[in-house]
């Protein structure tokens, strides 16, 4: 069964071939460059299976933008009672990794972070290993306070 998948990474050239790409998988490609949209437009993760965000954005960062869209879903779980899964699975992608980094990724329920320059069978891989995982993934709990 196709899914959905949203990416969001400021460079064109780069949501490009992320698309062309992703699209041989068979899924539903969504590209936007527009990291501000996708915070303020409640509709931006309907039906949403698996979300790629860029690390570095000039407004944000992809953990910025994942930590508000985390919150503003689970506000929106009032309305449904909590019955409806709407987070989706999320793959980070940055230039720049650090054990900082990962334990934030990890800490928000990221997935896969994956390095640029980004490997295209690694890539798909982890694309077909987040969609294939649990429907409703949650950030893991945060770990305790270093000393």
């Amino acid at each position: 069964m196709a899914k959905t998948i949203l990416v969001v990474d400021d460079d064109p050239a780069v949501l490009q071939s992320y698309g062309r790409l992703l699209r041989r998988l068979g899924h539903r490609v969504l590209l936007s460059e527009d990291s501000e949209k996708v915070r303020t437009d409640p509709d931006s993760l309907r039906d949403i299976d698996l979300l790629i965000l860029d690390q570095r954005m000039p407004r944000t960062s992809g953990l910025t933008l994942l930590a508000g869209l985390r919150r503003r879903l689970a506000a929106g779980s009032g309305e449904t009672g909590g019955v409806a899964c709407r987070v989706p699975a999320v793959i980070l992608i940055s230039a720049f990794l650090s054990d900082e980094l990962k334990d934030e990724a990890a800490r928000l329920g990221v997935a896969v972070v994956l390095e640029k320059p980004v490997d295209a069978s690694r890539l798909l891989a982890s694309v077909r290993a987040a969609l294939e995982g649990p429907a409703c993934p949650r950030p893991a709990e945060a770990p305790p306070a270093r000393r």
